[in-house]
């Protein structure tokens, strides 16, 4: 995979990232997009460890998006589970890249 597409990925995190914490208020799920990115500026060896971090934000995601759901009465948001799942998208697009040839 070109650099060019990684940097245009990790843009994407990060603006996903951002998109979801302003419409959700879940911050977590948004610093793990966060660190993500930081990782991939840092060195580019700790793919593992994005994809174990992928992982877990998405999980956190979908927690937190079926307890939005369900508990707090607020199913009418679509802002809210339209950033969700957006950022769901990205973060499989950006794991699934981790391993398409270096």
């Amino acid at each position: 995979m070109l650099d060019a597409e990684k940097l245009f990925l990790n843009i994407l995190v990060m603006i996903s990232a951002t998109l979801y914490w302003f419409a959700t208020s879940h911050l977590v799920p948004s610093i793990i997009g966060f660190v993500i990115v930081f990782l991939y500026f840092f060195d580019e060896t700790f793919a593992f460890i994005t994809l174990i971090l992928s992982i877990i934000a998405l999980f956190m995601m979908i927690v937190f998006f079926f307890i939005d759901y369900y508990y707090l009465q607020e199913s009418d948001n679509f802002a809210q589970f339209g950033f969700s799942i957006l950022y769901m998208g990205v973060l499989y697009f950006k794991s699934k890249s981790i391993f398409n040839g270096s």
